[in-house]
């Protein structure tokens, strides 16, 4: 996620970018490893890693390309589970979190 103390045009520009990215990343997700176009293909490694050995390596090398973000799929996948929650707060619902995770 992007720092907030960023100067406000900055900001926004970087969250568009941030944004781009990510569409690029859930297109990838689902044209090509035939996945959810809501879903980044780092947060499906994570959780799929969990059950397969094919995306646990695919997470593996995920994590490495993105060697400055510790974890990178790990937090792709709790910052969609933020913005789910959030969304369904405001609908005046509430998502309870898997233990373990």
């Amino acid at each position: 996620m992007i720092r907030t103390r960023l100067s406000r045009p900055i900001y926004i520009l970087a969250r568009f970018a941030e944004m781009i990215i990510a569409a690029g990343s859930r297109v990838l997700n689902a044209a090509v490893f035939g996945g959810s176009t809501h879903q980044t293909l780092s947060a499906r490694a994570f959780i799929d890693g969990m059950t397969s050995t094919k995306w646990a390596k695919r997470q593996r090398a995920i994590d490495t390309a993105f060697w400055f973000q510790p974890n990178h799929c790990q937090h792709a996948w709790q910052q969609e589970v933020d913005a789910a929650r959030k969304t369904l707060e405001r609908a005046g619902t509430t998502l309870t979190q898997p233990e373990g995770i």
